[in-house]
């Protein structure tokens, strides 16, 4: 088991893992390898006295984790960039971000604030796949609701371009809301800020992500930042994993974590009374869509009038709240299709629905197949 652990994600990951051994009386015997320099060693040892029967790596090269395909070891890769390491024909797959689940939890901790003119998304300065995936999720839930993505690249490999990071700072209009693409780059944005005469977050609210305490508590002002379910990755892992040493093929679809929460510390500034309204009706969407809400079951759970709901709503997103209700329903739907072989009613009164015909003329009218066939569709690529 290759782990980072000087980290938030790494301790938790395990824990995950941990967890999931101990309900399922799984008796693995674990090495661990905490720096990656020592995994090539590792592998060759255990390798070499015959104990070695699969992988979770967090931090594995494409050169380290061949020499396991090579041996037919089962690996399970959790990395930021681990959608690239995939190879299901060497049995190597793996645990990945949900990038929608992030981008959309990231404008709406945003809209849960008013007043926002402009958002932008700094990358990491390695320019790696996973920094410019999760600027991509956060472009792709702004263009939802009609909103645009300033993005900030660094011009040099692997350091912070601070000149041009404060220049393009304030160049944003103002007041901004600003993703980095973790926190290590969001403290360097606050302190930009600070240098360039940019409040934080009066002038720009930035938002890091890994909600890493050393980086979080000694920002000034303290770092929001967006804390991934490492847990449910380690547990998902751990399960995968025993799979693929029972023989079982490799999961056509590698299974995703999402958000746990978002850290909320003064760099995003306080709610406003309208973004927790807005921000309210989204949680109660998110848990009750597929559970048959209406929307006037999301605006008795709000409290306040149809009117006031509605108003707020299509102002922060664009869109009615029966569209979101919708939304959510054919997303989960979406899920059911692709990893069970439920039928098609079945799958309509799990999603919410209240029955298969309006399921299959709302799954049409959002995504222009059938949902017969977009299971099929799904099943061949």
């Amino acid at each position: 088991m290759a782990l980072w652990m000087n980290g938030v994600f790494g301790h938790e990951l395990y824990s995950g893992i941990h967890e999931w051994l101990i309900e399922s009386s799984a008796a693995w015997r674990i090495k661990f390898v905490t720096m990656p320099d020592t995994f090539r060693r590792s592998f060759a040892w255990l390798r070499r006295i015959g104990t070695l029967d699969g992988v979770i790596s967090h931090f594995g090269t494409e050169s380290d984790l061949g020499e396991a395909a090579d041996a037919g070891i089962p690996v399970v890769v959790v990395t930021p960039d681990g959608d690239g390491l995939t190879d299901p024909a060497h049995k190597r797959t793996g645990v990945f971000l949900d990038y929608a689940e992030l981008g959309r939890a990231a404008l709406g901790h945003f809209l849960s604030r008013s007043g926002f003119r402009s958002f932008g998304y700094v990358e990491h300065p390695t320019l790696s796949r996973w920094t410019t995936a999760r600027g991509d999720a956060f472009g792709a839930a702004l263009a939802e609701r009609g909103l645009k993505l300033n993005r900030f690249a660094h011009r040099r490999f692997g350091g912070t371009d601070y000149a041009a990071l404060g220049a393009w700072l304030r160049a944003l209009e103002k007041p901004a809301a600003v993703l980095c693409a973790n926190d290590d780059v969001a403290v360097d944005a606050v302190n930009v800020c600070e240098r360039a005469g940019v409040a934080v977050p009066r002038d720009v609210a930035v938002l890091g992500m890994d909600d890493n305490p050393l980086h979080c508590g000694n920002s000034v002002p303290n770092l929001s930042s967006i804390h991934f379910d490492a847990r449910k990755a380690g547990r998902l892992a751990a399960e995968t994993l025993a799979g693929m040493m029972d023989g079982l093929p490799v999961p056509e679809t590698p299974p995703r974590y999402g958000v746990l929460r978002i850290a909320q510390r003064a760099s995003t500034g306080t709610v406003s009374t309208a973004g927790a309204l807005v921000q309210k009706a989204l949680d109660y969407i998110e848990s009750h869509a597929c559970q048959g809400a209406t929307t006037a079951d999301v605006v008795r759970h709000l409290g306040v009038s149809y009117a006031l709901a509605t108003m707020r709503f299509r102002e922060a997103n664009g869109k009615s709240i029966l569209d979101a209700v919708m939304e959510r329903r054919v997303e989960e739907a979406k899920t059911l299709l692709r990893e069970t072989d439920k039928p098609v009613g079945e799958i309509a009164r799990e999603s919410g629905f209240s029955g298969a015909g309006p399921f299959c003329r709302a799954f049409r009218a959002a995504t222009g197949l059938a949902p017969g066939r977009y299971r099929q569709s799904r099943e061949s690529s």
